[in-house]
């Protein structure tokens, strides 16, 4: 019995959309805050979604040329429309998760919560739609005698699409010359090749017709780039978003190596007073807030400064650093932005241990050692100030 090519492809073709779909459902499922911003998180979730239902509309592969006598014209109309919205729909989650990560140097001032990069960004995409869900689609494409042909004006489209990946790109480049250790540095290497997995699907389009060449595509560079943006985060606290303190160890180990009198290293740590009491009155949710408001006001304070920011563990956060200027006025800095930024409805005060190491011979242990005991000295003296923190506190629950 003679089994005609036909019948053998379309097995193999319901076998790499069934693979896909399965292989982006799985990394969905697993792709949490927990691996990055909220806002990084939610744009690579998009992408995933669009390629699952670019997936879902490369079903028509199953039915071959027939697909498009089969269907009232308004739904193929729709169907193929929908296929070319989601790529570009695709490559706009892809900026947005690129363009999530900017390195702090690179990003720009926010105004309020909109942002102008946000609108512009939407233009191209805006575009897309215009060109693919109205009349004017018959200059991208037409059905004509049960088959799609294709005019000048999709390649226009795919131009638009280009914009956001040579934008993302650029970025990633940006951040990887710019990132200070090896998993980060891997993570945007892989964003880069992002661009070269678009352009080779496009390719493969054009040579297996009738074939889902860009699942084929998805799913290998999907999987790659869902596993470093996992290990991007090894160097990362979970809850506060800082660096984590194996970060902290690797950097200081690092920098101590050109360490001397002319060019000291920096080692301020700071503890979060009266947490505990911060955990046991208000409960433990209030005490993450109160960890998250004082990452956010050393962030700030430390803001142009080339600093390694990073928690400790507990409420104990590090900051390490060979800027001059990294512990002048320090107290009065972080001072100041707590109180106009902490959001919290009670004063938050810290204690501060700052030693500079001036010579290579040093261990990292040891000079976190002479931190933490400057610190305590400087706690004896924050607890004597005769501060009743704990009515204050209670003061705040009353309220609530």
């Amino acid at each position: 019995m003679i089994v005609q090519l036909e019948s053998q492809i379309k097995p193999f073709i319901l076998l790499i959309l069934a693979v896909c779909l399965v292989s982006l459902n799985i990394i969905f499922a697993k792709t949490n805050e927990s691996i990055g911003s909220k806002r990084e998180v939610m744009s690579f979730r998009g992408m995933l979604v669009s390629f699952m239902i670019y997936a879902l509309v490369d079903i028509r592969l199953l039915i071959g040329d027939g697909f498009y006598t089969m269907f009232p014209r308004p739904i193929v109309h729709f169907i193929v429309a929908v296929g070319f919205g989601v790529m570009s729909l695709a490559c706009y989650f892809w900026f947005l998760h690129v363009s999530s990560n900017i390195h702090p140097k690179l990003k720009n001032k926010k105004v309020k919560t909109l942002r102008l990069w946000d609108i512009l960004a939407l233009i191209p995409l805006a575009i897309v739609v215009i060109l693919l869900f109205t009349p004017l689609h018959v200059f991208v494409y037409e059905i004509v005698d049960g088959m799609v042909v294709f005019y000048p004006m999709l390649s226009f489209i795919l131009f638009l699409d280009y914009v956001y990946l040579i934008t993302a790109t650029v970025i990633s480049i940006q951040n990887r010359r710019r990132a200070k250790n090896r998993l980060e540095k891997k993570k945007y290497g892989s964003q880069i090749l992002f661009i070269v997995f678009f352009t080779i699907s496009g390719m493969l389009i054009g040579f297996l017709i009738n074939l889902p060449a860009i699942e084929l595509c998805v799913i290998p560079v999907v999987i790659k780039l869902f596993v470093e943006l996992q290990d991007s985060q090894i160097y990362t606290d979970a809850l506060t978003k800082l660096n984590n303190r194996r970060r902290l160890k690797e950097y200081i180990h690092n920098e101590l190596q050109s360490c001397s009198e002319d060019n000291p290293l920096t080692v301020i740590m700071v503890d979060l007073d009266y947490f505990k009491s911060i955990n046991d009155i208000l409960g433990h949710d209030e005490g993450d807030r109160a960890l998250i408001a004082f990452s956010h006001a050393l962030k700030d304070t430390f803001k142009g400064n080339d600093a390694v920011i990073a928690r400790w563990g507990g409420d104990e956060f590090i900051v390490a650093g060979k800027d001059k200027n990294l512990a002048t006025d320090l107290r009065e800095r972080l001072e100041d932005v707590l109180k106009r930024k902490s959001g919290l409805d009670y004063p938050v005060s810290f204690s501060l241990g700052i030693f500079n190491c001036v010579s290579p011979d040093m261990t990292g242990e040891q000079i976190l050692v002479e931190a933490d005991a400057l610190l305590y000295k400087d706690k004896e003296v924050q607890h004597k100030k005769g501060i009743d923190f704990n009515e204050q506190l209670k003061a705040v629950k009353n309220k609530k």
